[in-house]
């Protein structure tokens, strides 16, 4: 018996059919991956299936009281409670059963000795069900997960609302693990991952004995937890019984059979319709132009193969420097007076590019904001060439419900037209309607794109980016790299993806704990 039974599902988007009546199951125990290209609706389809969106056609079907736990790409939860206290409610009915059972040992004292055995009986019965659930293991559990997540580095007595949006999303990646649901859903659960901590995550998935469903546009995470891959490609989803690797190849195989029936389908199409505009008006060939019309209506009409939307992105450069562009005096960085990385000396040089790696929460980020001018710093200094033009790619950005990519852009620069922005727009595969949705309504690769357009407007000889690989596709990515390798001036990048910097970077920064 399946877990979940999705049948001809179909929904629109914005007047955008997204799926062609597609089908889609879940198997106990199956550890699938969900891929496809930014924007064709992967997170829909998960928020569909976790019960968030209503579809327009078709039937999602949830079997036997399957339970099933959500994690997408802008969880919102309640911020003013500390990291133990929201983890922790995972546990909460065994905590009231353990004090349900406490409270039958406690009427052992002055019960009468003809009701012992009952309370006795009701107690051992509750700490039988206990340590079936492994209750007595809890510390152990919790400490393993925040430990491998590195959670613990933030203290368990920190209020959710102090935590970045990265160190949230990994809290709440905890809380979904732990809960161990018949079913996990999770979107882009590596974003805010160091390579160090997606190890972890990826070793504690292929030993889930559950089911999940993931979507990643991290290859080599994908890599190792796949063991079915579903595809959704065409309005249509394809699945795969096999590793990630052999998806590829079986794909690539798939596309080219799939380009040649579309081909030969829309010859036929127009051969036919040819012949029926001809014939349909002739008393002795009408009957035959009829049939074949009423034959083109019954045809399932393949869709057109859709392919990447390809990303010419142009850093456009400003001047040269002299050789020394940045440089770190003693520096010390941190937030809210604690202090996070101390005593920074480094000397950036002209058209040099440095990556900046460590551990999540070891304070890449916070350097970042401190060079750009975000946070002050707390002791020692910095300095940049006075002729320094800077083009910055924050980790995290927040959109109201208004804002479109047009009005983004227009934010920055209000006396472009509608038109030269839509062409800039264009440049990152945001084109027609989507340039007018409201950001929040994009996916996470789709925004990635609009803000790397922005990008490409202003002249610079610094890129700084903070993670700018996160949602995207992999061809964008490889784009991306494209972009940033041609690029003449200095580039300071953090990233946890080391496919992504080897050989890109000619210096690598790495912060480790002492």
């Amino acid at each position: 018996m399946g877990l979940l039974e999705v049948e001809g599902l179909k929904f629109k988007y914005a007047d955008q059919e997204l799926y062609n009546s597609i089908n889609f199951r879940i198997l106990p125990k199956e550890h699938i991956v969900l891929v496809g290209e930014n924007g064709c609706g992967k997170s829909t389809f998960m928020n569909l299936i976790a019960g968030n969106l209503i579809p327009d056609a078709g039937k999602i079907t949830w079997f036997n009281n399957v339970s099933y736990g959500y994690l997408d790409q802008q969880l919102k939860v309640q911020l003013d409670v500390t990291i133990n206290e929201y983890l922790t409610e995972v546990f909460a009915p065994l905590y009231a059963k353990e004090a349900l059972m406490n409270s039958y040992y406690e009427k052992l004292n002055n019960c009468p000795v003809s009701e012992y055995e009952k309370y006795l009986n009701y107690a051992q019965t509750i700490q039988d069900e206990l340590e079936e659930k492994n209750f007595y293991q809890i510390n152990s559990t919790l400490g393993n997960m925040i430990n491998g997540l590195g959670i613990a580095s933030y203290g368990l007595n920190t209020h959710l609302k102090h935590l970045s949006g990265g160190q949230r999303a990994k809290v709440y990646l905890a809380k979904l693990l732990l809960d161990a649901p018949d079913v996990l859903l999770m979107d882009e659960p590596t974003n805010f991952l160091d390579s160090g901590h997606i190890e972890w995550l990826a070793k504690y998935l292929k030993g889930f004995d559950k089911a999940f469903v993931v979507i990643s546009h991290d290859e080599e995470f994908l890599r190792q937890i796949g063991r079915v891959v579903y595809c959704l490609a065409n309005k249509e989803m394809v699945r795969y019984k096999m590793d990630y690797d052999m998806f590829l190849k079986e794909k690539a195989l798939r596309d080219k059979q799939y380009q040649s029936a579309y081909e030969n389908q829309q010859k036929f199409i127009k051969h036919t319709q040819a012949f029926i505009q001809k014939n349909i008006v002739r008393a002795t060939t009408s009957k035959q132009a009829q049939s074949r019309r009423k034959m083109l209506e019954r045809l399932k009409v393949l869709e057109k193969p859709t392919y990447h939307e390809t990303m010419h992105i142009h850093f456009p450069y400003s001047k040269d420097l002299g050789q020394d562009v940045l440089k770190l005096a003693n520096l010390t960085v941190g937030y809210n007076g604690k202090q996070v990385l101390n005593d920074l000396n480094f000397l950036l040089k002209h058209n040099q590019k440095v990556v900046i790696l460590g551990r999540n929460g070891i304070g890449k980020s916070t350097i970042i904001k401190t060079i750009v001018g975000d946070l002050k710093p707390i002791s020692g200094s910095f300095t940049w060439n006075p002729s320094v033009d800077m083009n910055y790619f924050s980790q995290e950005e927040e959109y109201d419900n208004v804002t479109t990519p047009i009005s983004y852009l227009k934010r920055y620069y209000p006396l472009k037209t509608d038109g030269e922005l839509r062409s800039i727009l264009a440049t990152t595969g945001i084109k027609g309607e989507l340039a007018t949705r409201p950001m929040i309504q994009l996916s996470g690769g789709q925004q990635t794109k609009v803000r790397l357009a922005l990008m490409t407007i202003k002249k610079s000889n610094v890129l700084i980016f903070d993670e700018p690989t996160n949602h995207l596709d992999v061809y964008s990515k490889s784009e991306l790299w494209d972009s940033i390798n041609e690029f003449k001036g200095s580039v300071i990048l953090v990233t946890h993806e080391s496919d992504f910097y080897e050989d890109l970077v000619d210096v690598v920064l790495e912060f480790t704990d002492k």
